[in-house]
């Protein structure tokens, strides 16, 4: 039988394919990133990963089991020591031109986050995370798995994300939805806030290229 947060990606698939295959990620992959485009990524990113800390505490603040809540307080623990360090070292390394309009774009990945957590709670914050790094997850494996002439510290950046503590904390939200009460939270719930999340993530890469 098709678990639930499977038929939630199947159901999505086309979507999903769309976001991994956005200009980001086709450079990111294949080397051809250019320093201005990486730069306002590395700025954007470290902005959102402080929404996505937000998000995982809301989680772990309406988790009321062990069970519940260890996993995604496992994940903020990865987001609030391990990829917190990471941007703090590459800050000097690319400063970024044309930073603050950046951020201006890519500010609508952590609104649509935020209002779906605020709107839907614990269950919208597992599908929108479960999207965001279902979306990573796909895109680092593969590039990870493609030489490239990348630098050094994109190289780092994908292969945090193509490692088995990442690719574990993405089980860990599959088995999360997967147990969201149906009679609760329908399949309209599930594929409105996964999509809204997609579409943002395209959205938010985009918003890099000057």
């Amino acid at each position: 039988m098709t678990s639930r947060s499977a038929a939630l990606v199947d159901r999505n698939a086309a979507l999903l394919d769309r976001a991994c295959g956005i200009r980001f990620v086709r450079e990111a992959t294949d080397g051809t990133l250019g320093a201005g485009d990486l730069a306002r990524y590395l700025l954007v990113e470290e902005a959102f990963v402080l929404t996505a800390s937000r998000v995982l505490g809301r989680v772990v603040w309406e988790s009321t089991t062990w069970s519940d809540l260890l996993p995604s307080a496992r994940s903020l623990t990865n987001l609030v020591t391990e990829q917190r360090d990471y941007f703090a070292g590459v800050r000097e390394r690319h400063p970024a031109t044309g930073g603050e309009a950046a951020l201006a774009r890519a500010q609508v990945l952590s609104d649509v986050v935020l209002q779906q957590v605020a709107d839907g709670g614990r269950p919208a914050a597992l599908t929108g995370m479960l999207a965001a790094e279902t979306m990573y997850a796909r895109w680092c494996t593969a590039a990870a798995a493609q030489p490239a002439p990348r630098d050094p510290d994109l190289q780092a950046w994908v292969q945090l994300h193509a490692e088995p503590v990442f690719l574990g904390q993405v089980d860990a939200l599959r088995r999360d939805v997967d147990v969201l009460d149906p009679g609760a939270v329908d399949d309209a719930d599930l594929d409105r806030w996964f999509t809204a999340v997609l579409e943002a993530e395209i959205a938010f890469h985009d918003a890099v290229h000057a």
